[in-house]
């Protein structure tokens, strides 16, 4: 499907200029793209940044339009602003100060018009003492305490990339918001969304965050929550916290009638003892054998796959999170159902300068 077939999405309507180079404004507007949303990417003379990473590139650029723009050239920076004038959105991942010597900084958008939303989507925010700090989402998860640590081992990062999906999605609800704000008052927004900020409040919730307001039993010393080998050398994940129910339900389809009557405090008090229990009875069993016992008991117990599994598993078929495009590619669909509006499916992403005479449409 190309740029200029929208019809009928949640988004129909708005204009969105995207100044961004690299993954999280890309993700930001593919969101909105794919709920109708009229995206152009304003690149540099050569292209965005992200342009040679293949399937990167084109999952995350679909039924986006494309034009350059050498915005040190005074001409293309006042055509660049002539298309703020009818949109209602910009997006930028610009180090802090670098929009504002290019000429395309909120003030002069805002000259442009009044009502425009800006989102500044960058590592570290556009102040404070990290703010000229450069780095990638790693970095930016290492200094949000994201890593997790285990003793005789170095620290990990996540096995994805968490900043930069995650403040994709963030900044498409903040623009949102701030769009729903200037259609009613006429007044424009700057939103400064730093990935590591957006890490750090979803790592905040992992342990006390003001220790006089008590704390609960750490996961980490409660049996039902972790990881378990299984006899064919694979893993599955447990997910029983504070339910006794689901608990009991666990340990009688492990054979373990024994602790199953067991309450959240006696499982954390015994958690070495019980935790031997559990690894002796998982290990005894095939995955797919005690995902097929615990499923059907409501026992969150969950395969853990590799990534290969996953784009194999029927469930992100049938949800439309996987899905073949027109030439029979394989892609990454929108990644939320809606009933009356759905969006697109995933579309071409444009060729360099490919709309430079025509803008929106």
């Amino acid at each position: 499907m190309s740029a200029t077939t929208r019809t009928g999405g949640l988004l129909d309507g708005l204009k969105v200029i995207d100044l961004s180079l690299w993954q999280p404004g890309h993700v930001a507007t593919q969101l909105l793209a794919d709920l109708g949303a009229d995206v152009l990417k304003a690149e540099p003379p050569g292209g965005d940044r992200m342009r040679p990473q293949g399937d990167r590139y084109l999952n995350w650029n679909g039924h986006k339009r494309s034009a350059v723009f050498d915005l040190k050239n005074p001409d293309d920076r006042a055509r660049l602003l002539s298309h703020v004038a009818e949109a209602e959105v910009v997006v930028e991942g610009f180090r802090p100060g670098v929009a504002d010597r290019l000429g395309v900084g909120f003030d002069a958008l805002r000259a442009a018009n009044p009502s425009i939303v800006l989102c500044s989507l960058t590592g570290f925010g556009q102040f404070g003492p990290l703010s000229n700090v450069a780095g990638h989402d790693y970095n930016y998860q290492a200094y949000a305490g994201a890593f997790t640590f285990r003793e005789g081992e170095q620290p990990a990062h996540a096995g994805m990339l968490v900043g930069d999906m995650g403040s994709g999605m963030a900044a498409a609800f903040a623009i949102l918001a701030a769009v729903l704000c200037a259609r009613r008052t006429g007044e424009g927004e700057h939103i400064d969304l730093a990935i590591t900020d957006l890490l750090a409040a979803w790592v905040l919730p992992t342990g006390p965050i003001d220790g006089r307001d008590g704390t609960t039993a750490a996961a980490e010393h409660l049996p039902g929550l972790g990881c378990y080998r299984t006899r064919d050398d694979k893993w599955v994940e447990l997910g029983v916290y504070s339910e006794d129910v689901l608990w009991g339900l666990m340990c009688t389809g492990l054979g373990l009638e024994h602790i199953a009557a067991l309450d959240m405090s006696a499982r954390a008090a015994q958690a070495v003892h019980l935790c031997a229990e559990l690894t002796a009875a998982i290990g005894s069993r095939d995955r797919a054998d005690l995902i097929a016992v615990m499923l059907p008991l409501g026992v969150p117990m969950a395969p853990i796959l590799t990534r290969d599994e996953m784009l194999a598993h029927p469930h992100f078929w049938e949800r439309g999170v996987l899905q073949h495009d027109d030439s029979g590619r394989l892609r990454a669909g929108h990644p939320i159902r809606y009933g009356e509006h759905p969006a697109l499916a995933p579309g071409d992403a444009p060729t360099l300068d490919q709309h430079r005479s025509g803008g929106f449409g």
